[in-house]
């Protein structure tokens, strides 16, 4: 199958589960202040904060902290941290800052059947150009690791709502408010006969792909948030990885733009091209998307050629306005991608490039809280 039931390890009732749960490493990555002030906020309690590495400290001796990540992961499996959940799905419910809830479901899913190449054709793919040069970093955590968990957020295109609509969760796994304005979280267990029910609707899902895409290799699954720890898996030699689907359908998924943000670079010829330190770049007459986001991406490597500095990539607008407001900063604001064309343009024309679009708001983002025990 495509997408699996999976033994699953939550936190054991004695976790204080506001200080487990924060949100993915790849966030704030121009804001090392979020995350000094999250290590304040947790301390030595039990969390996902201490099994991985923000992408805010890559600068960090990453063997150094892959060992200290590797360490605690074998601590917490030995000390009672963890519970199993054995052969099941867990149904999400995530209550968004905005009050909308987005579904979700915890599973495995097959990395045979996920290629992030760019002439990819198989089941699974991925939505935006994967940047080889970020994988070794999180190969070296990864490697020896004892446990994975995921920030892995996963598409699935099924506009009748097929699998959501199968589900009957079951025993309450966990309920609780999330740190840093992140919303709620609920997650039910789906197991035996229920979780039959969604492997139906998996395999109804992948024959109505294969009918709609008959000039183009099917797409059943497309990686939205996390390829490149999907890609880790792959190259760490798994056969499965523990991730959320979503349906691109729901009304709570909400395409962003990712934002460019010039740092340390002299901004006197920017400002002569667009009047401002902060650009709003549309999409010209006939130009894609994809189209947009390599002409943006041009742009920045040339200007940073000529005038020095460094890119990152924003996902909230606010930030983006604050950030390229400051000395010698830029800011390319973006529009956001119709959320609707992406199975199409994926099956068409393969990946966007990288960091062409997010899922809603930094604080939307996901957050870690289920682990599986590796090599299981």
């Amino acid at each position: 199958m495509i997408f699996n039931r999976a033994d699953v390890l939550i936190p054991s009732p004695s976790v204080e589960l506001e200080k487990w749960s924060v949100i993915a490493c790849d966030q704030h990555s121009a804001e090392p202040e979020y995350w000094d002030a999250l290590e304040q906020y947790v301390g030595s309690a039990p969390s996902t904060l201490h099994m991985m590495l923000p992408e805010a400290y890559l600068s960090r001796n990453i063997g150094q902290e892959a060992e200290s990540i590797n360490r605690i992961m074998r601590d917490y499996l030995e000390s009672g941290v963890f519970t199993e959940v054995n052969d099941s799905y867990v149904f999400v419910e995530r209550t968004l800052p905005s009050g909308m809830v987005r579904p979700g479901l915890v599973g495995l899913v097959d990395l045979d059947q996920y290629d992030y190449s760019r002439d990819s054709v198989s089941l699974v793919r991925a939505t935006e150009g994967t940047v080889e040069e970020r994988l070794p970093a999180r190969v070296k955590i990864r490697t020896g690791a004892p446990l994975e968990m995921p920030h892995i957020m996963i598409f699935m295109n099924d506009p009748e709502n097929y699998v959501f609509s199968s589900v009957q969760p079951g025993r309450l796994l966990y309920d609780f408010e999330l740190n840093c304005g992140g919303g709620h979280l609920v997650g039910r267990q789906v197991t035996g006969a229920a979780a039959d029910r969604i492997d139906r609707a998996f395999q109804r899902l992948i024959a109505e792909a294969a009918a709609r895409y008959r000039e183009t290799a099917p797409v059943v699954l497309a990686v939205g948030d996390g390829n490149h720890s999907l890609a880790t898996a792959k190259k760490c030699g798994d056969r499965y990885a523990l991730a959320e689907i979503v349906n691109i359908n729901d009304a709570s998924i909400v395409f962003e733009p990712i934002h460019r943000v010039l740092f340390g670079t002299d901004i006197a010829e920017f400002v002569r091209q667009f009047g401002s330190s902060v650009a709003r770049l549309k999409q010209e007459e006939g130009e894609s998307y994809a189209s947009l986001i390599a002409r943006t991406d041009r742009f920045c490597r040339n200007y940073l050629a000529r005038f020095g500095g460094t890119v990152d990539y924003i996902h909230n607008d606010d930030a983006a306005i604050e950030m390229g407001r400051r000395e010698k900063c830029a800011a390319i604001l973006l529009p956001a991608l119709d959320k609707t064309t992406l199975f199409d343009s994926i099956a068409r024309y393969g990946p966007f490039p990288k960091k062409s679009f997010s899922i809603g708001h930094a604080a939307e983002k996901r957050y870690y809280m289920e682990c599986r025990k590796l090599g299981s």
